[in-house]
This record gives structure tokens, C-alpha cells and sequence, in this order.
């Protein structure tokens, strides 16, 4: 029955997607789902990525990395980065791809040199748009665009502020997000801020203070590795961003209005302060209908019990179907063998009395 549930849920998210314009968006962050109905995201714990066919079966798509940034695009592919598992690890970072039902392939082998401006943010050309930059402090903020041809340069921004204008005459602070929209504008988070970089590169402020300030960025300046905020946009060109930190996924319009859309809460949320719970991951938008990748923050034990991270579907009226939620089974059985024998102790007590 469950198999039979999820499967409708797919194809009509698969439906939705194929229907939808061919202009190039970037309609995700952290998990990201193909025409097909192929949901693909991160499972940083168990440095997993996993696949979710419209069936339900779940299969590993790659393991041994680990990774934040996963985006889909109306181009029917998810594109993802690869970062080792293990700090020591000498593989460097890559990107991946899925597209449809096939294995994932490299766009960029992991490397320990990766090329300057090499972005999971790319337009139907190739072009690539990434950040030079290195947090607070740092003296210049830059968006730089790679050609297809491997040609790179600064199309706005330059010495480190906040000012709006054209080109390098505009200034920015420290970018901690960025996608592409329908329009091929560009849309970033920059230190709380939502603003946007047009086709022309005319930077315009659309929201102040509406997200988290990242005193992080986009760490590395040859790629969009370790995030701390996703960012993706809605067929609208709105931003849409996943904001862990603040526990929320928030819309931005167009106008500048900050609009929540998701906010996991529950009993270790309460309990703890803000210290434990779920956690918003990464989004995916198709129309008014989302999925919502959640993780579990807080003993290790408790995520493998109760399954993190978890992946839900909401549709237009805000009715939430759970697809997966990825747990531990030989934790769980071990918890519910226990179970068993303390309650055969209890029982046991019960009747001697």
C-alpha cells in the first residue's frame, strides 16, 4: 500500500515537471528531482547520496563523499558536488550528475586543483557563476562567470561592501547562496540580504535581513562547497531558501516579501531549546507543489531510530506526505529486541507480586 502511495506521488510530480517550461531555472537546493520522478539527495551521516525511484525503492547513487549542495534544473538533471568523507582524504571535490533513470556520471572528476569558477550553478550555455570571495574580512566580493570554453571573468561586484549599481560598480558583502532563475537572472543571498544580478548585471537589493548572515559564505573560491544556506527559485523567479539556522524554509518575492513555508517543530525542539530536532536540508520546487528534505540534529542514535534525513511532499493545500525517511535497521531492531526483554521483565515482576 505504501509502495502504491509513493508511486502516484512520483508520477504526479514527474507529470508537473514535464509540463513546465524549458527555460532554465534552478528549482532546487540539497535534493533535487528529475522528469522522471528520480528524487536524488544527501545523506551527509552515512556520506551517502541516495536515489529514490518513482517506485520507492531507494538504491545508493554514490557513497564515500559526502555533500550539501545538490541542485535540479529544467534541464532534467541533478547536479550535486563530491567532497570527501574523511578530512584526510586526498580526492579532492567533484561534481556529479544524474539525468532520468541513468547512473550518475562526473562533469568534474574529483580534484584536488579544480579550475577557477567551477559552480553547480550553470546556464543551458555552460556557463558556470560562482563567488570570489573569502567571508568577513575579506577585502574583495566578486560574481565571476565561466565560459563553457573555460574563460573566466568578474561580471559584478569587485571591493567588498553593499551597493547597488551596474556591473563593478556594484558591491558585495559575503555571499552564502546563489541560483539561477527562469529569467537567467541571478539570484544570491548576501549577508541576510536577497538580491539580484540581472542578464544585463544590473545588481538590485530585493529584501534586507530576511535570511540568516552567513559569517561563512561560499567556502572555497574554486567552487560552491559547504554551504551554510541553499537557495533556489519558484517558476516566478523568486527566491526560495533553506535557512537551517533560523529552522525554516522562506520564500522571498520578487517585492521583497518574506514569506515561511516550512518550519519543523516537535517535542525535542521544545525541550532542548532549538538545540535538537529537525532541521530544513534542502528543497525542491515544481509550481506549488515542494518536496522538503529535513535532517536530524542531535544524538546519532535518535536519527538512526526515527530515520534522518527524511523526505517529504507539499502539495498546493499544504497536505504533507512523508516519501522516505532513512534509518538504521539493525539499530532499530537492537532498540526493539530491548524493548522486548525489558518489557519481559516487566511482566515478569508484574506476575511474582
Amino acid at each position: 500500500m505504501r509502495r502504491a502511495s509513493i508511486r502516484l506521488v512520483m508520477m504526479a510530480a514527474a507529470t508537473v515537471l514535464a509540463t513546465r517550461s524549458i527555460a532554465f531555472a534552478q528549482t532546487s537546493w540539497g535534493i533535487g528531482v528529475t522528469s522522471t520522478g528520480v528524487i536524488v539527495f544527501c545523506d551527509p551521516g552515512r556520506s551517502t547520496v541516495w536515489r529514490i525511484e518513482p517506485d520507492g525503492t531507494r538504491s545508493a547513487a554514490l557513497t564515500g563523499i559526502t555533500c550539501r549542495a545538490v541542485v535540479s534544473s529544467t534541464d532534467d538533471a541533478v547536479y550535486g558536488e563530491a567532497t570527501p568523507s574523511d578530512v584526510n582524504a586526498t580526492r579532492g571535490v567533484g561534481i556529479w550528475e544524474v539525468r532520468g533513470h541513468e547512473p550518475h556520471t562526473w562533469i568534474l572528476t574529483p580534484t584536488l586543483t579544480p579550475p577557477p569558477g567551477v559552480s553547480l550553478v550553470r546556464n543551458l550555455r555552460g556557463a558556470q557563476f560562482g563567488w570570489d570571495g573569502a567571508g568577513v574580512g575579506s577585502q574583495t566580493s566578486a560574481i565571476v562567470m565561466r565560459e563553457a570554453s573555460g574563460a573566466t571573468a568578474v561580471v559584478a561586484g569587485g571591493a567588498w561592501g553593499q551597493q547597488d549599481g551596474d556591473g563593478r560598480e556594484a558591491a558585495f558583502a559575503n555571499i552564502s547562496g546563489m541560483a539561477l532563475a527562469p529569467d537567467s537572472s541571478l539570484v544570491v543571498a548576501d549577508s541576510g540580504n536577497i538580491r539580484r544580478v540581472s542578464t544585463m548585471f544590473t545588481v538590485r537589493t530585493e529584501a534586507r535581513r530576511v535570511v540568516t548572515d552567513s559569517h561563512l559564505g561560499l567556502i572555497g573560491a574554486h567552487g560552491l562547497w559547504a554551504r551554510e544556506l541553499g537557495v533556489a527559485t519558484d517558476a516566478s523567479g523568486a527566491a526560495v531558501v533553506v535557512d537551517p539556522e533560523a529552522g525554516r524554509i522562506v520564500h522571498v518575492a520578487r517585492d521583497g516579501t518574506a514569506t515561511p513555508i516550512w518550519e519543523p517543530t516537535g517535542l525535542a525542539q521544545r525541550v532542548s531549546g532549538g538545540r535538537w530536532g529537525w532541521r530544513p536540508a534542502g528543497v525542491a520546487m515544481m509550481g506549488r507543489t515542494y518536496y522538503v528534505l529535513d535532517e536530524w540534529m542531535g544524538p546519532a542514535l535518535l536519527a538512526d531510530l526515527i530515520g534522518s534525513p527524511r523526505v517529504s511532499q507539499v502539495d498546493a493545500a499544504g497536505r504533507v506526505t512523508r516519501i522516505v525517511s532513512v534509518g538504521n535497521w539493525s539499530v532499530r531492531a537492537a532498540a526493539s529486541a530491548l524493548m522486548v526483554v525489558l518489557l519481559s521483565v516487566l511482566w515478569s515482576q508484574r506476575r511474582r507480586r
